[in-house]
């Protein structure tokens, strides 16, 4: 049996544990402060009331520090300081509101010095990092820079939306899918799916899209990942061009693609979609 903690002798070792890495894995992906689950969201009452009340113990708030905002990957790839600054705010809101719990001297002081140098405008924005967590124990991870604001130099495909996490989400369950086989991904944009599916044990991932800004982010965030930069090449694909959609999907196992629109005139897409339909 897991041991109750010693300092709040409501929770275990392993619940504390659990709600930590929920918030740590939704901060990583920088989850808007509005929709963060104050819990555990692989439970399925995420935020009932005894579950929040964890977040007030003092062992939590230091493994927030210590695991989260000091973590070697969010110190290496750090979200926005404006994300830091409003998840900070939020928690220590939740504890204060809890009346019982005195808040730790180390958040405190650090969330007060990075609030009085971070401009909180939004359109102040620009590139930050996001990191996706593939497994429970958050060592699979897919590193991701991204812009803040949803149109940027002219495009959308410059950060993640939610039909590409679903997609990375759905290979992450059914890896058999891909599993030592040549993808090629269509309208990629910063390359979460593709990413997953090397990760997940395809052979060989071509990620594409059409946009410049697009493509030179592809190519930085393929260097981030140096487990899986062997298998990941970018391309330039326009659907419009048939000989290069011909030479692009010459031995290619499976396409993938979320949030992208076919026209009907276009018959490049009959061509990539022959080679593989599920």
């Amino acid at each position: 049996m897991d041991q109750r903690c010693v300092i709040c002798k409501s929770a275990t070792y392993d619940e504390h544990d659990a709600l930590v890495s929920s918030l740590r894995k939704q901060f990583w992906q920088m989850v808007p402060i509005r929709l963060l689950i104050w819990g555990d969201w692989n439970t399925a009452e995420t935020n009932r009331e005894d579950n929040i009340r964890l977040l007030g113990c003092t062992r939590v708030q230091g493994d927030v520090m210590k695991t989260i905002i000091f973590h070697e990957n969010t110190i290496a790839h750090s979200p926005s300081n404006r994300y830091i600054v409003q998840f900070l705010r939020k928690y220590v809101e939740k504890i204060e509101s809890m009346e019982e719990y005195e808040l730790d001297d180390e958040m405190i002081e650090f969330y007060i010095s990075l609030s009085a140098t971070t401009n909180m405008s939004p359109m102040d924005a620009g590139v930050c990092f996001k990191t996706y967590t593939l497994d429970k124990e958050q060592y699979m991870r897919i590193v991701l820079q991204e812009e803040q604001l949803t149109i940027s130099h002219g495009t959308t495909g410059l950060l993640t939306w939610e039909a590409g996490l679903f997609l990375s989400d759905f290979f992450v369950e059914h890896p058999d899918i891909i599993r030592d086989k040549n993808v090629i991904e269509l309208g990629s944009g910063c390359g979460l799916a593709g990413f997953t599916c090397a990760a997940m044990g395809a052979a060989n991932v071509l990620c594409t899209d059409v946009n410049g800004n697009v493509l030179h982010i592809l190519e930085d965030n393929r260097k981030l990942n140096p487990s899986i930069v062997d298998k990941i090449q970018v391309a330039d694909l326009d659907w419009e061009d048939t000989n290069e959609c011909a030479r692009l999907s010459k031995d290619v196992d499976v396409v993938i693609g979320s949030d992208i629109v076919c026209m009907r005139y276009l018959k490049t897409n009959m061509t990539l979609v022959q080679i593989q339909q599920w």
